[in-house]
């Protein structure tokens, strides 16, 4: 029995240590708690509390020199957990419309806490967004807000009981705009339609990576991770194209008739060089159709500004890509 016993304490000791291993690092890391007294009335400063927050009504919004000492620990039963402790102030953030958001807090204090949400005083348990550490900015971005008012909380776990200074920016996340037309073989430019065979195509222009060639057994013989264009061109059987794109990225080149299985429907395609290599494909229809020409490069998201030229039969110097492209009919 008093085996047993002694089984017994050994193992509740043993769990009290895991008990401690599993701390928080932040805690083991932090130390004690100071203590900031709470705000028992207000202080009647802004930024103090909820009726009368820093009230922030039009984007970008850049406030330098900002600080939380002097306005008192009036919140500190908030989803900042431990961080809620020292002195907090308060900001309103007025959004007429729904906005993407990133807030940053940058300053040099340790073991600084904010906090988003819609309000005040803050949800004891659940908030929109917090961001907590013992040092460094603190940053909540990507934030989708519907029209309406939101509130901001910055605080410390004591000690510090608070951030002698600090900047807060806040900016509309603006989405970047859609990628060119011809980023998909839907949106594919017919090469008939310039008035030269001799263009031009900023891969890095919102372009993204679309179609891959297939690797070593494709035919380019390695894959297409780069940012791709897309153009087409209608060929009778037997009509012949030759077409060249250089650039400063290690680029690709290939022509498929399905983009819908690129690879698989790959007709030339050519990866000879690297960056600022000709690459060249020259290919008579086996078939009237749609013929798809892919713009790309081997390495992921790699691009540039890249020449593309096609190569035909030209009457004389004045003739037009159009008139050259009248005589593949």
């Amino acid at each position: 029995m008093r085996t047993g016993k002694l089984t017994l304490a050994i193992l509740m000791i043993l769990g009290l240590a895991v008990a401690a291993n599993a701390m928080d690092k932040d805690e083991a890391l932090h130390g004690p708690t100071g203590y900031v007294p709470e705000s028992t009335s207000p202080l009647l400063i802004t930024g103090a509390d909820c009726t009368d927050p820093i009230v922030i009504s039009s984007l970008p919004a850049n406030l330098t020199g900002q600080t939380n000492c002097g306005m008192g620990n009036t919140y500190a039963a908030t989803c900042l957990g431990n961080y809620d402790g020292g002195e907090d102030v308060m900001y309103r953030l007025d959004l007429a419309a729904e906005t993407t958001i990133d807030i940053l807090m940058s300053t040099t204090a340790t073991w600084t806490g904010m906090l988003l949400d819609d309000s005040c005083p803050p949800d004891p348990t659940t908030c929109i967004a917090i961001n907590t550490g013992s040092a460094g900015n603190r940053a909540i971005n990507d934030k989708t807000l519907a029209a309406g008012s939101y509130y901001i909380m910055i605080d410390t776990w004591p000690t510090p009981n608070c951030v002698p200074t600090f900047d807060l920016t806040i900016t509309e996340d603006v989405p970047p705009p859609p990628p060119p037309a011809n980023d998909v073989c839907a949106g594919a430019i017919d090469l008939q339609s310039f008035e030269t065979n001799v263009f031009t195509v900023d891969l890095c222009a919102g372009y993204t990576n679309n179609y891959d060639a297939g690797g070593s057994a494709g035919c380019t013989g390695y894959a297409s991770a780069a940012n791709d264009a897309t153009y087409k061109v209608y060929l009778a059987e037997g009509e012949n194209i030759t077409a060249s794109m250089t650039g400063a990225h290690d680029s690709a080149i290939w022509l498929v008739t399905d983009c819908a299985a690129a690879a698989a429907t790959c007709v030339a395609g050519a990866d000879e060089t690297v960056a600022n290599g000709v690459e060249t494909i020259s290919y008579s229809a086996a078939a009237a159709g749609w013929y798809y020409l892919i713009i790309d490069g081997y390495g992921a998201g790699a691009c540039s500004l890249t020449t593309v030229t096609i190569d035909a039969p030209v009457a004389n110097e004045y003739q037009q890509w159009g008139g050259v492209k009248a005589m593949f009919k």
